[in-house]
């Protein structure tokens, strides 16, 4: 996920009026299939690893990573996991990577970005084993809170068209993600979420229902 398994966002920053701080994270699902695309408004400057578990289509365990440049307009993400189906067949890799655009200010409540990534790997039930790519288009529109000084929250909605190719029809759907973001401390947060819309079936290859996320990220380096 996308469990899009998380970006640490920027510490310290003072909201206006209320100089206030906040530091919230986000699941690094990079699009891998089966994780909910999600996709926050601010990004932090720097590198963060993330840890995450998907459900809803089978079950996701996958690590992610993401840099930001020093501006903090251009993020790239990327993770690789285990995927496992119910019905058996075995667990098979995925993987997804994920370029961002946030446009929300440095130190502003709201925020807006676009994004747009490619996944992939197989799935497996029972006999059947299948591979479809996955390519999301999307934007973001998010809001954050500070609590204190290092502690802070953002809640967001993704809605992202989702292009697949694979199993024996290519197609699109239209999906939305949403998702909380907690910044716990300086250089730790989780992330909760879910995705919903537009489904194909299980033949197809693609989103069959509601995916849903959790994950821990953590910031390298100094905040």
């Amino acid at each position: 996920m996308q469990v899009e398994l998380g970006k640490m966002r920027r510490c310290g920053t003072g909201f206006a009026l209320a100089a206030l701080a906040t530091c919230t994270a986000s699941v690094l699902g990079a699009q891998m299939p089966g994780t909910p695309t999600l996709q926050n408004a601010w990004a932090s400057p720097g590198l963060v690893g993330a840890a995450n578990y998907s459900g809803g289509d089978g079950s996701v365990y996958a690590a992610a990573v993401a840099w930001a440049s020093a501006t903090a307009r251009f993020q790239l993400s990327g993770g690789i996991g285990a995927r496992s189906l119910s019905g058996g067949g075995g667990s098979k890799t995925v993987y997804g990577v994920r370029a961002a655009i946030p446009l929300g200010g440095a130190t502003s409540a709201i925020g807006f970005g676009v994004f747009a990534g490619v996944g992939g790997g197989q799935a497996a039930t029972g006999d059947t084993v299948s591979s479809n790519t996955q390519i999301p288009i999307g934007a973001a529109v998010g809001w954050r809170h500070a609590i204190g000084a290092t502690r802070g929250f953002s809640v967001y909605a993704t809605p992202t068209y989702l292009y697949l190719t694979g199993g024996t029809k290519a197609g699109g759907v239209a999906r939305l993600g949403l998702g909380v973001d907690l910044g716990m401390t300086k250089s730790i947060g989780a992330t909760v979420g879910a995705e919903f819309g537009g489904t194909r079936s299980a033949g197809l290859g693609g989103p069959t229902g509601t995916l849903y996320g959790i994950g821990v990220s953590y910031a390298f380096g100094r905040r």
